[in-house]
């Protein structure tokens, strides 16, 4: 598969990490594990929509459909032409898209039509562009119209910051204190904002750490898992089979494609 990113423009920086596009005109019917980030994502499929695991059995996945924070694995498969673009929001940077509780969301894939039909309308005008340069241009001018009557909340901004920077190594009480609320309130906005708890967050920053460790560098999942705060290997399992479904070792032998392009 082809996959390509594209960064936003300055003004949608706060809203947007990145849009991506992934592309195959003949893809192989492999099982893909897309694993947990901390960043919300919405999906524009404008060929064959991919099919996905949920609950034992396989479903097609919607056309347009947004999908919250995931706390664990999911699997995918191309079912035909694969033509997807996806935006991959900031971790609290849908919030202000959507204007709903992000934990509302959190391991749902909900069809883009069900939370706001204006904007599924307003996305539906891809389909017409005549080029890939004119639907992300198309797309970025739509999200930052939709979001600019809401303020995002600058505190839970600060703290997703910090945690990315020192990926995921500082406690929530001391990000309480840096943005003088309890602990409790602080919670409560974070999860509001972001859609799961701040402490959750923080591992899937040091888990991502460690994957990214292993993509640039190579070294051992040991020594990656150590640069990265894990203080054993049994504290670097948990986690793994907690995000990915699976043991180290064993996500490295698999087809690493998708889990690699998100993550």
């Amino acid at each position: 598969m082809q996959y390509s990113e594209f960064k936003p423009s300055a003004a949608a920086s706060s809203l947007i990490k990145c849009f991506w596009v992934l592309e195959d005109e003949a893809p192989a019917d492999s099982v893909q594990t897309i694993i947990p980030d901390g960043r919300p994502e919405l999906i524009i499929h404008l060929g064959q929509p991919f099919a996905q695991k949920r609950n034992g059995s396989w479903h097609q996945q919607p056309q347009i459909f947004f999908i919250g924070q995931i706390t664990g694995p999911f699997l995918v498969c191309p079912a035909g032409l694969v033509r997807t673009i996806g935006v991959r929001f900031r971790p609290e940077g849908a919030s202000k898209l959507l204007r709903l509780p992000m934990f509302e969301l959190t391991n749902l894939a909900v069809p883009l039509e069900n939370i706001s039909t204006r904007l599924w309308r307003e996305i539906e005008s891809l389909f017409e562009c005549d080029s890939l340069a004119r639907q992300l241009k198309r797309l970025e001018q739509i999200l930052l119209i939709a979001s600019e009557q809401t303020d995002a909340d600058q505190l839970v901004s600060f703290a997703v910051k910090e945690l990315e920077v020192v990926k995921g190594l500082i406690s929530v009480g001391e990000l309480a204190r840096q943005v003088n609320l309890s602990a409790r309130q602080f919670e409560r906005r974070f999860r509001q904002a972001v859609g799961i708890p701040p402490k959750l967050f923080a591992r899937m920053q040091r888990f991502q750490s460690v994957l990214q460790t292993i993509e640039q560098t190579g070294p051992t999942w040991v020594d990656a898992a150590v640069g990265s705060g894990y203080y054993d290997q049994s504290h670097l399992i948990r986690d793994f089979r907690e995000f990915s479904g699976t043991t180290p070792s064993a996500l490295l032998a698999e087809n690493f494609d998708l889990t690699r392009r998100f993550s």
